[in-house]
C-alpha cells in the first residue's frame, strides 16, 4: 500500500485555552462563547453544523474574516514542519493520538483506498461542510483515523523521545498535551506507521469531515494543472491516527451508547463495508476531537 500520509506544517494559537472548540456535529450547549471578548479563537473559524440552513453567506464570508483576523493579528503562529503528539484525557484513561496529514488521492469515498469510512455520508451534510471548506483559508477540524499495533510500539518509541512541548492545560472541556515531532524525526515515524495500517487506516470519528475535504479537492483539482496538483494545500487533510487496540480507544454506536467490537470494527474496514451514517462516535460526545491545531489549505 502507498504511504497516504504526509508530514504537515501546523498553525498553533498562541493562548491555547481560549482556541479549544468541538467538533462540528458537537452540541449547541458545547459552542457557547468562552471568555476573552475580542479575541479571534477557533469558535470564530468554525461553523458548527446545527447552524447550517441559517444566514449562511454571511456566516461563511464572517468566518473567512475571521481567519485572516487571526493570521494578521499573529494569534496562531506557525510551527516548522512537523507531526504532533496529542494526549488527551478521556473517562477511559490517557488517549494518545498522532496528528498528521493524510492525502486524499489516496482516499476515495466509495471505499477500497489506504483509508476508508467507516459509515456511510449524508451527502447534504458532505456538500455543506465542502462549501465551508472552500472558502476556508485554514482548516481546523480534523479526522480520526485508526491503526492496529498490539503491543503500542509506535507510541511507546514516541515517549522515550525528547520531544518538543508545544501545549499542556486543563479546561472544563479537556485535558490535553502537545509535544512536537521534528520533520528529521517525522520521516521515520511515518514509516513505522505505515506499517501497522491492517489492511488500511479506518475512520473512527470524522467521516463527513474527510469526505467534505476530497469533494473539495476533487473541484480544486479540476482548475490547476497536473504539477500544482502534486503539493497543492487542499491535496491533503488534518487526521490524528489513533491505535484501534489502546484501551482508552473506545468506539461506541451513537444511538445506544452501547461499545462496538474492535475485531468488529476491523472486519468492517477489511470488507469495505460501512454503518449507517452518524452511527459511531469515538466515546462520550463531549470527548470527541476538539479542534485547535490547524493548517493551510488555500494559497488564497
Amino acid at each position: 500500500m502507498r504511504s497516504c500520509v504526509r508530514v504537515p506544517r501546523l498553525f498553533v494559537p498562541k493562548d491555547h485555552e481560549l482556541w479549544v472548540a468541538p467538533a462540528c456535529d458537537a452540541p449547541a450547549d458545547l459552542w457557547q462563547p468562552l471568555e476573552g471578548e475580542g479575541n479571534i479563537t477557533a469558535r470564530d473559524c468554525i461553523i458548527p453544523d446545527f447552524l447550517r440552513g441559517g444566514a449562511e453567506e454571511a456566516q461563511i464570508e464572517k468566518m473567512r474574516e475571521n481567519m485572516y483576523a487571526a493570521l494578521e493579528k499573529g494569534e496562531i503562529e506557525r510551527l516548522e514542519r512537523g507531526f504532533l503528539l496529542v494526549t488527551r484525557e478521556t473517562s477511559y484513561g490517557e488517549r494518545k493520538g498522532l496528528l498528521a496529514c493524510v492525502d486524499l488521492e489516496e482516499f476515495s469515498p466509495e471505499g477500497g483506498g489506504a483509508v476508508r469510512l467507516s459509515t456511510e455520508t449524508d451527502p447534504a451534510l458532505v456538500a455543506w461542510r465542502a462549501r465551508c471548506r472552500e472558502s476556508s483559508v485554514l482548516e481546523f477540524p480534523h479526522t480520526v483515523l485508526c491503526y492496529k499495533d498490539k503491543r503500542d510500539r509506535l507510541m511507546r518509541d514516541l515517549e522515550e523521545e525528547e520531544l518538543a512541548p508545544v501545549y499542556d492545560f486543563h479546561t472544563p472541556l479537556l485535558s490535553v498535551k502537545g509535544e512536537f515531532v521534528y520533520d528529521f524525526f517525522a520521516e521515520e515515524v511515518l514509516h513505522e506507521l505505515m506499517k501497522y495500517a491492517d489492511p488500511c487506516f479506518g475512520v473512527l470519528d470524522g467521516n463527513h469531515s474527510l469526505a467534505a475535504a476530497k469533494l473539495h479537492w476533487e473541484r480544486v483539482k479540476e482548475k490547476i494543472s497536473a504539477g500544482e496538483a502534486k503539493n497543492h494545500p487542499a491535496r491533503f487533510t488534518l487526521a490524528e491516527f489513533v491505535n484501534l487496540c489502546d484501551p482508552a480507544v473506545r468506539p461506541v454506536y451513537a444511538e445506544s451508547g452501547a461499545p462496538v467490537k474492535k475485531d468488529d470494527l476491523l472486519a468492517l474496514f477489511k470488507s469495505n463495508k460501512k454503518l449507517p451514517a452518524k452511527s459511531l462516535l469515538l466515546g462520550n460526545v463531549r470527548e470527541q476531537r476538539c479542534c485547535l491545531e490547524g493548517r493551510e489549505i488555500s494559497y488564497d
